[in-house]
């Protein structure tokens, strides 16, 4: 349908026995849009997508990819290319070789193939080793084929899960970027991911889930600014180590939302109250003793916003 989203997911509920993975997901996707699937490891994320892609049987709820109830399984993922939980390709393939048996399975003719192997490979910077074994392939390398193989037939949608997972600093650039560049061609992406550097840098609009519900969804920078209201986040820089009561201590401030402590001498505290309540953040940090070197505030972030609606609870999905 031409008019429909790319992706519509509406109470989507996934259980096995009395366990419950995800609850109640709402979740849109629409054409065009880069969205982020956020949340903490086990939050529920990956079964999320095994539920849009027909993977898993929902217990209830409905997907719809182009207007297309995923129950129509084959028509609808036409639409989609998707990497799930990362397989490994065949070591003792070539990139060129694995294109052209992923295009026969879609019964595509030769010369069609090496079109859209070609596109594909180029697309994510793949083509110069196309006849090279995979096996000799870095992670990142082998994770680029893997994600041409997604692209071959030309999908309208992008589902992935965790790209980066496991990946050095210079592997995820390099996925980042490949995935960047496909918002040139007008796809739709449905990205899964715990990583926030992620959303913020390809990411127009955002799902966070936790303990496999939804928190929140839309929208990156107005769910920053509605969600946080006047949530700042306060960096704390000390001389002297931190001691484990001082967390304790803040946290029991008024309109701390969160303590988090990025090192033996740092801190980062989510906060939304008065100026009186800072004040008395502030007082409570100087009284330890940990002697403060500096204490910069900044305004409301998608980290702050992350901290905020995935605190507490279990992680269990």
């Amino acid at each position: 349908m031409e008019n429909a989203p790319a992706i519509e997911a509406v109470g989507l509920t996934k259980t096995f026995g009395s366990f419950t993975a995800i609850s109640d997901i709402n979740l849109t996707v629409e054409r065009g849009e880069f969205m982020g699937l956020l949340g903490p490891n086990g939050s529920g994320k990956s079964t999320t997508l095994k539920a849009i892609t027909g993977l898993l049987i929902p217990t209830s709820g409905t997907v719809r990819i182009a207007g297309i109830d995923i129950r129509d399984h084959r028509k609808a993922m036409e639409h989609v290319g998707t990497v799930i939980e990362t397989p490994e390709p065949y070591p003792n393939f070539t990139p060129a070789e694995i294109m052209d048996y992923i295009g026969r399975m879609y019964g595509m003719d030769s010369r069609e193939i090496a079109i859209r192997a070609r596109d594909a490979l180029e697309t994510v910077k793949m083509w110069e080793w196309r006849n090279s074994r995979i096996g000799g392939f870095s992670k990142g390398m082998r994770q680029r084929v893997i994600l041409a193989q997604a692209l071959i037939h030309n999908p309208d949608t992008i589902i992935l899960d965790e790209p980066t997972s496991g990946l050095d600093p210079r592997g995820m650039i390099e996925i980042r970027q490949t995935l960047s560049e496909l918002k040139t061609r007008d796809r739709s992406l449905l990205i899964s991911t715990h990583i926030l550097k992620e959303v913020s840098e390809i990411c127009g609009s955002v799902t966070m889930i936790r303990d496999g519900r939804s928190v929140a969804s839309g929208d990156v920078a107005t769910l920053v600014h509605g969600t946080n209201g006047d949530m700042v986040s306060l960096e704390v820089r000390t001389l002297k180590e931190i001691p484990a009561q001082l967390p304790v201590d803040i946290s029991g401030c008024p309109g701390v939302v969160n303590v988090e402590v990025l090192g033996p001498k740092n801190l980062r505290i989510g906060f939304s109250g008065t100026m009186e309540d800072q004040s008395h953040v502030t007082e409570t940090v100087f009284r330890s003793g940990v002697g403060v070197l500096s204490m910069n505030e900044k305004g409301a972030d998608l980290e702050s916003l992350y901290m905020h609606l995935t605190q507490g609870g279990n992680n269990v999905a």
